[in-house]
């Protein structure tokens, strides 16, 4: 089958690779349909997230069942499906206590990085971690269900209150997600967004969406009642410094975005006297399902895929997704926020 698998730093081939086949009685095979590209996926590609050689890369999937282990039971040939990539070893104490992404053997089981992923013609995954797709709900939808989890585990670890007003930094496609749930939990969502492309799609979604630069402390204090912002989302990974500038008193921080390389300092007391906390709990804990119910009240969700392309086109999606290009480093419009490869 032909699969896109990571080979080394900045190095993803698209390749004939063996089709899987079920080997436990528990599994089910798929046939995929498509893949979302997740920041996590660009990163892979960047260097700035590990892999190991020889894996495909890709875990937002959805396709059709295609074949069942003999001890399957909640699914048949035919159905509609989508993977949670969200995997663990299932015995460590963290497991027991149902945090799974806790494991502590996590990196044996991340699907599209140490165990392969998606972004191939077929996918064989134990049925535990298949969901169905409601019938009413479209591929695109579909595809945007495990980010989806991701979202809501953070704004409901945060609390988010109808009073609340948000402040998302990034406009890609968390970030873009994440003012979308906003809209739905909270009074006020403001985004953020150096690219214009992108600064456009979000001014459909948020109240009001700013070039950084723009935002200024008078700026917040007039959208927003004369107070700072209740809840701080970075969705960019390098941004937390502007939420601390912009935090209020008793608001939460949330780091979203991935960027190892980026540090960022903050006085202790100025945290204790203010009461911000620092939420860190983005990761999925067993969300599927609950983002699958949620998914169904925001029709807006599908829209979130503003492009599909062929897995053998895949350059030129990530380049129009990272918006230069990823051999030469030449910069390019964005043209996408949340593109599927699709088989």
């Amino acid at each position: 089958m032909k699969a896109l698998v990571y080979q080394d730093l900045k190095q993803v081939t698209y390749q004939e690779i063996d089709e899987p086949t079920i080997q436990k009685p528990n599994q089910v095979k798929i046939k995929i349909y498509g893949s979302g590209i997740c920041g996590t996926d660009l990163n892979i590609v960047k260097g700035k997230v590990p892999a190991n050689k020889g894996t495909i890369i890709g875990h937002e999937g959805v396709g059709t069942v295609v074949e069942v282990g003999d001890e399957v039971r909640g699914f048949k040939i035919g159905d509609r499906v989508l993977v949670d990539p969200t995997q663990s070893c299932g015995t460590c104490s963290y497991c027991r206590e149902g945090l799974f992404i806790y494991c502590e053997n996590f990196d044996d089981y991340q699907v599209g990085m140490t165990t392969h992923g998606t972004f191939a013609e077929y996918f064989v995954g134990d049925e535990k971690y298949i969901y169905a797709i409601p019938d009413s709900m479209s591929w695109e939808t579909a595809m945007m269900i495990e980010p989806l989890g991701c979202v809501l585990q953070t704004f409901m670890k945060a609390g988010t209150k109808p009073s609340d007003s948000v402040l998302v930094l990034g406009s890609g496609a968390i970030g873009s997600l994440c003012q979308l749930v906003s809209k739905r939990l909270a009074r006020l969502t403001v985004g953020t967004e150096v690219d214009p492309y992108r600064k456009e799609f979000a001014s459909g979604i948020a109240d009001h969406v700013f070039y950084p630069q723009d935002l200024t402390l008078d700026k917040v204090y007039e959208i927003n009642n004369n107070k700072k912002f209740d809840i701080v989302v970075d969705a960019v990974g390098n941004q937390l410094h502007v939420g601390f500038e912009l935090i209020a008193k008793g608001g939460k921080i949330i780091p979203m975005g991935y960027d190892d390389s980026y540090e960022v300092t903050f006085k202790s007391t100025a945290v204790i006297n203010d009461g911000i906390s620092i939420i860190g709990a983005v990761a999925n804990h067993s969300m599927i399902s609950t983002a699958l119910k949620f998914a169904q009240s925001i029709p807006e969700l599908e829209q979130m895929v503003t492009a599909k392309e062929l897995l053998s086109d895949y350059e030129q999606a990530f380049n129009g997704t990272i918006g230069y290009d990823m051999h030469t480093g030449e910069k390019l419009p964005m043209n996408s926020v949340k593109t599927a490869l699709i088989l």
